[in-house]
């Protein structure tokens, strides 16, 4: 399957709640847990989290996050995503934990698994753009 990025690099096509792939295996449950785990305080639905993705153009579009500073700074540029821009990364670029904070959480805290870290692919948004901006 080709690579499909957000606005900030997350990989659309291995997230868990892009539509499409809900319509093909709904496992939102299992990232819905994780992120609880994560984000203390955060208690998404499985059954309504959905996204069609921050690149969907249609009116009615369901958007994960639409208040997203990055995707108002991408489609404000006229870009496609982060990896084509000049100050990637900048100040408002998704932060995200380093392997060093995730070994921490998943080894020496307990917070999360390394099944958790593997549902979480999708969503590194830092390490999806370096790897365009090398291959580009």
């Amino acid at each position: 399957m080709e690579k499909i990025f957000s606005k900030c690099g997350m990989r659309c096509d291995l997230c868990l709640i892009y539509r499409p792939n809900v319509e093909k295996e709904d496992r939102r449950t299992e990232i819905c847990n994780v992120w609880k785990k994560i984000w203390k305080g955060f208690e998404p639905d499985p059954n309504t989290t959905i996204c069609d993705g921050c690149c969907c153009e249609k009116e009615e579009a369901v958007l994960f996050s639409p208040l997203c500073e990055t995707r108002k700074c991408v489609i404000e540029k006229g870009i496609i995503h982060c990896g084509y821009c000049e100050q990637y990364p900048c100040s408002i670029f998704p932060a995200e934990p380093t392997q060093e904070e995730t070994i921490q959480k998943i080894e020496v805290e307990k917070q999360w698994t390394w099944e958790d870290e593997k549902l979480m692919e999708a969503y590194t948004c830092k390490k999806n753009m370096d790897e365009f901006k090398r291959n580009r």
